[in-house]
């Protein structure tokens, strides 16, 4: 049923969270960002000929400059219209965040013998002046603003690899994970800038996606990006998210080998449990899962309980219903919460596909999660199931009647929820009850 494989997803989430591996990201927005020409001057001295000149600009915060004086120059007699023209510019400030500052600039001029043409390559060209309006509103803190502008801009320029960067900068601090790696991706070649940034979206949106196989792309994405340990560590993850136990204790183990963090470890050996107890490493799991408990007893717990999770999901598949039921009590018995209610509620369910269901034992499960969590659409789904599967038996008007109360109030739960598609279970499901 699809309902089963809705709630897996649920307690699969709960494991995929980001977690501090690497010091938390400096954030664009207060990053120091250097000084820009925006308007070339212009010189009365004569051009004596081609060459390449580099003046140090002092830039003010109102944008004026002050040449200091000639670094390099392959013809000195081109140094005094360099000088010149470096006086006349205009320039955007240096900001450190969004406060414009006094800095030094690189003003690289190249002579061809007749003009000058700015050659500072690498040295901060202005951005359009539809990314300078996003990048203030990203440095001003504007996020939902710049990326509003951001979207806007790229309507009439969906190629441009500046306004897609800079939307997925105010994506990423917007918390829009997968929004943010998503323009990034979009990018063949990232600015030097950016790259932090992008390198942690794509990380993030690997280890928040419910989705195996797009967290695995992300994660190779962050790791392509910046092969740094929060990437290592969403790889880490999404490997364990995709069955490949093997290759997740080859990217996790060396993580877990050089961290100091207390809660990097914490997380890295959360993941590495999933991966020993998928590759049949019981030994290895074992003594992870006891050095866990040391560092903290509840994330051990929940270790456990995501594992005897899916090893309940895995033998209903299987239709190893008895072991099944074994391994969602194991996983009840550790939980606490809603955890708790997911692994009673997934025994009912494992019950249901039995070829003869023992609908007393699923109506036990059932109202065990319904207990816990009254307003859980899905415990009250099970019930409802089970108790139609106990009227089918015993004809007992009463019997139905709870049938009827437990699916009406999973079916206004669900629409309240907006989940149609359980809804739709319900309604059918209500149909079936006999009469």
């Amino acid at each position: 049923m699809k309902s089963i494989s809705r709630l897996v997803a649920a307690v699969a989430c709960s494991s995929l969270v980001a977690s501090t591996v690497v010091p938390a990201l400096a954030q664009y927005a207060n990053e120091f960002s250097i000084a820009k020409v925006t308007r070339q001057g212009h010189t009365s001295h004569s051009i004596a000929g081609s060459g390449t000149v580099t003046v140090q600009v002092e830039v003010f915060p109102n944008g004026k400059g002050r040449a200091v004086k000639v670094l390099r120059s392959t013809n000195s007699g081109d140094n005094a219209a360099a000088l010149d023209i470096a006086n006349t510019s205009t320039y955007r400030p240096a900001r450190r965040g969004s406060k414009a500052v006094t800095s030094f600039y690189d003003y690289v001029l190249k002579f061809n013998g007749k003009v000058a043409v700015n050659d500072s390559a690498g040295q901060g060209v202005a951005m359009s002046g539809a990314a300078e309006k996003v990048d203030a509103l990203i440095r001003k803190g504007d996020y939902a603003d710049a990326v509003t502008q951001a979207n806007s801009a790229l309507l009439s320029a969906p190629g441009n690899t500046e306004l897609l960067q800079l939307l997925g900068v105010a994506q990423f601090y917007s918390k829009n994970y997968d929004a943010s790696a998503s323009a990034f991706a979009r990018v063949p070649k990232l600015a030097k800038v950016f790259v932090p940034v992008a390198a942690h979206a794509f990380a993030q949106a690997a280890v928040t996606s419910t989705d195996p196989a797009k967290a695995l792309t992300y994660a190779q994405k962050a790791v392509a990006t910046s092969s740094d340990a929060n990437s290592q560590y969403a790889l880490g993850v999404a490997q364990v998210a995709n069955k490949q136990y093997s290759n997740a204790i080859a990217t996790l183990k060396p993580l877990l080998a050089t961290s100091t963090d207390k809660n990097a470890k914490v997380a890295i050996e959360r993941e590495l449990v999933a991966a020993y107890q998928g590759s049949g490493d019981t030994a290895n799991a074992t003594a992870t899962l006891n050095d866990l408990q040391t560092l903290d007893p509840k994330a051990a717990a929940a270790a456990s309980i995501g594992h005897y999770m899916q090893l309940g999901q895995d033998a209903t598949t299987a239709k190893n219903y008895a072991e099944a039921l074994k391994d969602y009590d194991l996983a009840a018995k550790s939980a606490t919460g809603q955890a708790a209610v997911t692994a009673n509620t997934m025994a009912a369910f494992s019950i249901f596909r039995m070829p003869k269901p023992d609908w007393a034992k699923a109506r036990d499960y059932a109202m065990k999660a319904v207990t816990d969590a009254p307003s859980d659409p899905y415990a009250n789904f099970a019930a409802g199931i089970a108790w139609t599967g106990v009227y089918a038996g015993d004809h007992n008007s009463s019997d139905k009647q709870k049938a009827l109360d437990y699916l009406n109030k999973a079916d206004q739960l669900a629409k309240a929820a907006g989940n149609t598609g359980l809804s739709l279970q319900v309604e059918t499901q209500i149909k079936q009850i006999p009469q």
